[in-house]
């Protein structure tokens, strides 16, 4: 077990750093452009995986659906966003509901274009929300986002060697065997950990401890959620783009159901 794991490790590391080093880059930079231009790629690359594993090709009508909203929000800018924010807040929480209760939900699947295209815009709503229109008192909106991107990591990172250590109890064993609570309680306790340190410092308000740790659940059901297309698509990961990672989607899975709500909180709380 300790082998595979420091093996596991070893194998994911570069590609981590990498990324780490990039994204830390990005965000000294400070610079809404370029962070805009890198989720536009984002965003196509997302699309790109979820057509290749799709059966549905795009159509059409998913063409218009996509300009319509994507128009709708460059019309209406932080009004459609917010409205967005919450229709993509409501879906996760039932989402949720249906995960806990061991229902399905029958357009949960990569064949349905139409969801792909929501969870993405709500996924990149939920940044644009944070660098156009978003204010916070005292805090520069730019540690908010590393804040956003390195909670969900660390939940991410908690549960996989917390669960890989020493996980015994299954979560959702239908969905996801190999997760489990002793891995949920690891990352949960590796995320308390970084904000009470940076709340001490003065770094966070309260007000943003309140909301990441709200909307920090969310981050294993969207990680759950992805689990669940591909154990439907009988497939391991989304790609192959990340060496160690797999796709786009397995990286950024958690960060999709998290940046919408904790967005939308934010902006309910300002």
């Amino acid at each position: 077990m300790a082998n595979e794991l420091y093996k596991n490790i070893i194998q994911r590391l570069p590609a981590a750093l990498a990324l780490v080093t990039f994204i830390s880059g990005i965000l000294y930079l400070q610079n809404v452009f370029i962070i805009l231009t890198l989720l536009m790629g984002i965003g196509i690359l997302l699309i790109k995986e979820w057509l290749v594993l799709s059966d549905s090709k795009i159509d059409l009508k998913q063409i218009i659906f996509f300009v319509t909203l994507t128009m709708l929000s460059v019309y209406f800018t932080e009004d459609f966003i917010d409205l967005f924010l919450a229709l993509t807040t409501i879906f996760w929480i039932t989402y949720s509901f249906y995960l806990i209760s061991n229902h399905t939900l029958s357009f949960i699947s990569f064949h349905n274009n139409y969801l792909g295209i929501f969870l993405i815009l709500g996924f990149l709503f939920g940044f644009i929300h944070l660098l156009l229109f978003s204010e916070f008192t005292g805090i520069n909106k730019f540690f908010v986002l590393f804040v956003i991107l390195f909670n969900t990591v660390l939940a991410d990172i908690g549960a996989y060697l917390v669960g890989s250590s020493i996980g015994k109890i299954p979560l959702f064993p239908e969905i996801s065997p190999n997760k489990t609570i002793e891995g949920l309680l690891g990352g949960i306790g590796f995320v308390l950990i970084f904000l009470s340190v940076i709340y001490f410092y003065n770094l966070i308000s309260l007000d943003l401890v309140l909301t990441s740790l709200i909307s920090l659940p969310f981050a294993f059901i969207g990680d759950y959620f992805e689990s669940q297309l591909k154990r439907e698509q009988f497939i391991k990961d989304s790609g192959s783009l990340i060496p160690g990672h797999g796709g786009v989607w397995d990286r950024l899975d958690s960060h999709i159901a998290v940046v919408p709500i904790f967005i939308l909180l934010t902006s309910l709380m300002a």
